[in-house]
C-alpha cells in the first residue's frame, strides 16, 4: 500500500443538503441542549490553558507587523515552532479564478 496526500474541497451548496445545514451557533445551542459536551471545554482543560499561557503573558514576544489582509507575519512559524500552520491559501477553491492552473 502506498499512501499520498490529497486535497479535498467540500461545498453543501453542490448537495442535496443545502440549506438543511446548521450554522456554527445553531449546531453548539443544539449540542448544548442536547447534553452533547463535545465541542465544550471542561474547567480542567481550561486551567492547563492558564498554565501554559501564564509565561507568555509575563513575558510576550515582541509584536511582529504584517499587512492588513495577509495571514500574519513572515515570522510566523518560528513563532509556533514546533507546530506548524496550515493556510487555506494552499489550494485555490473550485470556481475561483485560478481554479484551472493548477494552483
Amino acid at each position: 500500500m502506498v499512501l499520498d496526500k490529497a486535497s479535498m474541497q467540500f461545498s453543501l451548496d453542490e448537495t442535496d443538503y443545502r440549506g438543511e445545514t446548521l450554522e456554527a451557533y445553531e449546531r453548539l445551542i443544539r449540542d448544548a441542549m442536547a447534553g452533547d459536551h463535545t465541542l465544550f471545554t471542561t474547567a480542567r482543560d481550561i486551567e492547563r490553558l492558564w498554565e501554559v499561557s501564564v509565561p507568555l503573558l509575563e513575558n510576550p514576544p515582541p509584536v511582529q507587523p504584517y499587512p492588513p489582509g495577509s495571514w500574519g507575519p513572515a515570522d510566523v512559524g518560528r513563532l509556533i515552532a514546533p507546530n506548524s500552520w496550515r493556510l487555506p491559501f494552499a489550494r485555490r477553491w473550485r470556481g475561483s479564478p485560478d481554479a484551472g492552473n493548477g494552483t
